[in-house]
């Protein structure tokens, strides 16, 4: 009777348990939102608009710098919007060998993190609703079209920062970088240059995760 007792709760685990998971996921992410590269227009106080620049390295040293930004919806991942314009050069870092846009063709996936963004920042993203509650840290990946003919794969990933009092504001675990990765056609730019902070704050490889609209 006990072994019996035992098979009935594994089997109704085994039955329920996707089924949570699967609602959990969904509640994790359920809705549409919006992602950025943004532009930093001043530090003092940070301010944040749309229309920013983000670079990665390729293996060589070569590199390639985009913008962009666009809508997505984790739950279909055909219903996105969006795109940019690229540009790569030689390992020297100032060489031209390309440039153009690119459109976001199909979400591959979007994982929402925690953390939350530092209080003080000016959030000037369209649908932002100005308290940063609807901001988001995150690692979202795309697949997209270049201009010249090319495919490839954009991840964007978004750490937000918390504080000043890190308790009720936490921060995005170091585990998660700021910035963007980029595959184009055989060459992969999977070292992102990283965003320029203290003592001397530089504009650039910032990004940012809105959530617009939420089921």
């Amino acid at each position: 009777m006990r072994t019996d007792r035992r098979r009935f709760w594994i089997s109704l685990i085994l039955l329920v348990l996707p089924l949570i998971v699967s609602l959990s996921a969904r509640a994790n992410a359920d809705g549409k939102y919006r992602w950025d590269i943004v532009h930093i227009s001043s530090f003092n106080p940070v301010t944040a608009f749309p229309g920013g620049f983000a670079s990665a390295l390729a293996n060589d040293g070569s590199k390639i710098t985009v913008t962009g930004h666009g809508t997505f919806e984790p739950e279909d991942p055909d219903e996105v919007t969006g795109g940019g314009t690229w540009t790569t050069f030689a390992p020297d870092g100032t060489t031209l060998t390309g440039s153009g846009t690119y459109r976001v063709l199909q979400l591959i996936r979007f994982t929402v993190a925690p953390g939350v963004q530092t209080q003080g920042l000016i959030d000037n993203i369209p649908g932002a609703i100005g308290d940063l509650t609807d901001e988001r840290s995150g690692l979202m990946l795309v697949r997209i079209a270049y201009s010249d003919g090319s495919k490839g794969v954009l991840v964007v990933s978004c750490h937000l920062n918390g504080g000043p009092d890190f308790v009720t504001r936490p921060a995005s675990p170091p585990s998660i970088f700021e910035g963007i990765t980029a595959s184009k056609g055989y060459v992969d730019y999977w070292n992102r240059v990283p965003p320029i902070g203290a003592p001397t704050p530089v504009d650039g490889n910032r990004t940012l995760f809105h959530i617009v609209s939420q089921d």
